[in-house]
């Protein structure tokens, strides 16, 4: 199997994605050390940014299967315009 190469998409949703994950902890943790105690927007601020890391890994997954699958219908037609070729 053949590796592409990275194109500028995922090195931008990777940039994106531990920026994200970075800045998200220092903040929750600078609001945390202030006020020394889990709130309910605490939490609802934790679960959103967990949520976004989610999502960021979807996305990676999603841009990586499709990939996977525009190269095998591309072999798929490869190889069905081989056979015609022959018979």
């Amino acid at each position: 199997m053949k590796h592409g190469r990275i194109n500028p998409f995922e090195i931008v949703l990777l940039i994106v994605g531990i920026t994200a994950g970075f800045l998200g902890f220092q903040l929750i943790n600078k609001v945390y050390i202030t006020e020394n105690a889990i709130s309910w927007p605490m939490v609802t601020a934790i679960f959103n940014w967990l949520t976004l890391l989610v999502l960021f890994i979807l996305l990676s997954i999603t841009v990586d299967v499709s990939k996977k699958q525009l190269d095998e219908i591309k072999n798929l037609t490869d190889l069905l315009s081989q056979k015609k070729g022959k018979k």
